[in-house]
């Protein structure tokens, strides 16, 4: 054969090896063995593309969030009630009426009055605002709705009790006593405020 010929027959041949190389590397998956490391970058991802599978559990921190750019929406609402504070608070009368009740949206209040200084308050809502075995009742004295009077009695008392008393399962019971000047105490109805954390 002439030197062109064969100069013809090797340039085919090269044409056709590479077709057949080219065609088996486009048909063959990509892996990482492939990819220099560090060279993907987030151009060669498609947006909205990556789920929270893709990311390894508990390896999204602080820094990894723009500041500022959470809110309480992105909590979920054990949380949003943790940073709330007080979860709740109102007024009782001596009667038991409760009012200035405030609380979490869906969330009520009652109040009971047991007997003479005995009152149960208990929260309710979907999902319940809050465990009385874990949670925590401030109550004071509202000495505007008492049972003593400035000069002749002695002093109002309030008692907040352990949770989940007998006669108040699942709420925060609490006392009310008046301490009369001469030092003896007794129990008896009086207004009080409350703050439920």
């Amino acid at each position: 054969m002439s030197r062109a010929a064969l100069a013809a027959v090797a340039v085919a041949t090269g044409l056709v090896l590479t077709a057949g190389t080219g065609g088996a590397v486009a048909g063959a998956m990509i892996t990482g063995k492939q990819i220099k490391n560090s060279t993907v970058t987030t151009k060669d991802i498609r947006n909205n593309n990556l789920t929270g599978a893709d990311v390894a559990d508990g390896s999204v921190t602080g820094a990894d969030v723009t500041d500022a750019s959470l809110g309480t929406a992105d909590l979920g609402q054990p949380a949003r009630y943790e940073l709330a504070g007080a979860r709740a608070s109102g007024l009782v009368s001596t009667s038991g009426t409760l009012a200035r009740f405030h609380g979490a949206p869906g969330v009520s209040a009652t109040v009971v009055r047991l007997s003479i200084g005995k009152f149960c308050i208990r929260l309710s809502g979907t999902p319940t605002p809050v465990d009385a075995t874990t949670s925590v009742l401030v109550a004071t004295p509202n000495y505007a709705n008492d049972a003593t009077n400035a000069g002749t009695d002695g002093e109002a008392i309030v008692e907040v009790w352990a949770a989940n008393e007998p006669d108040c399962v699942g709420g925060f019971a609490v006392f009310t006593y008046q301490r009369a000047f001469g030092g003896d105490i007794y129990q008896a109805d009086q207004g009080f405020t409350f703050l439920i954390n």
